[in-house]
């Protein structure tokens, strides 16, 4: 996101972070098979091979949301006589919002990305992250002076305890590690940042661990079920279409960023993303919402500020 803002006028663009936990597993299929132990696989970033929801997806099920508010919400739009009147009343006023196929809209949607992962543990659930993953979604932090502190560099093969961990060992699934203590500093000021943002209700446990370490552990620790298709000729299972398909798993905590464009139109992201809010539980984002997947939570939707620079 920095680089495109730089190229443009950052003043008339209005960044907004906003956070979600995952009520079910997230599947974004990748559009294709591949060979190895998943039949249907998701979405991954090129660069660390870890799951995400790209923006488009993002983008795809906010419009559709708001479309559906609309038609159910506003005057001018629910007093339509017919369903398809109601729809194309609501098309027409999120124009602005999504843009259409000639025009741009004022919103941009970027990838979500995982920022705690919850693993299994003989201390119950423990949700990984890294430095660079905090320092990207929850910025600088600075003590009682207004000094920057850095959070230790992690390259070993180790992890950091900054939260609900007493122990010197943990295992993440298969995987045992030492662990080491940070700073009580560390832990109140990102304390107070994830209360903040709505995430410290639910991520009791928190590691932190290397780069090179989170893409395996997020990769060993996805949700894989397996289903066959179903005849409709027979009603029975058909035969030879056993397959099998991986999600991001419940209880995961997500960020994605939106930029408003404010020559465009001086709406409210917010508001916007207040009147979604209720559809992203009850309908998800993503495939498989027949198998019981897709349902998200937004965390901070009414406490979300403009951020500036830093990103």
């Amino acid at each position: 996101m920095r680089e495109d803002m730089e190229n443009e006028n950052v003043k008339d663009l209005e960044p907004k972070t906003f956070y979600m936990k995952a009520l079910d597993p997230i599947h974004i299929g990748a559009g294709g098979y591949r060979l190895g132990r998943v039949d249907n696989t998701i979405v991954r970033d090129p660069a660390t091979d870890i799951p995400k929801i790209p923006g488009t997806a993002i983008a795809g099920v906010i419009r559709e949301f708001t479309i559906l508010h609309k038609m159910e919400n506003e005057d001018e739009c629910k007093n339509k006589s017919t369903e398809k009147e109601k729809r194309t009343c609501a098309e027409e006023k999120v124009k602005s919002y999504f843009g259409t196929g000639e025009s741009k809209g004022m919103l941009r949607f970027y990838d979500g990305q995982i920022i705690f992962f919850p693993v299994s543990s003989i201390q119950g659930t423990v949700w990984v992250t890294t430095n660079e993953i905090l320092e990207y979604w929850f910025g600088e932090l600075k003590d009682d002076h207004g000094e920057k502190i850095t959070l230790p560099k992690n390259n070993d093969d180790k992890a950091y305890a900054l939260k609900g961990i007493k122990q010197n060992e943990i295992n993440l699934g298969w995987l045992l590690l030492e662990v080491d203590s940070l700073d009580n500093t560390f832990e109140n000021l990102l304390s107070s940042k994830f209360k903040h943002e709505g995430i410290l209700d639910y991520v009791q446990r928190i590691v932190i661990v290397s780069e090179k370490l989170f893409s395996h552990i997020v990769n060993d620790n996805l949700e894989i079920r397996t289903s066959v298709k179903i005849d409709p000729t027979t009603g029975t299972a058909a035969e030879g279409a056993l397959f099998t398909y991986e999600a991001i798993p419940r209880g995961t905590i997500l960020g994605f960023e939106v930029v408003k464009d404010k020559t465009r139109e001086k709406g409210d992201i917010d508001i916007e993303m207040k009147d979604v809010s209720s559809y992203f539980k009850l309908l998800g984002i993503g495939g498989m919402g027949t198998r019981g997947f897709g349902r998200v939570e937004l965390l901070n939707i009414d406490n979300n500020k403009e951020k500036s620079g830093g990103k």
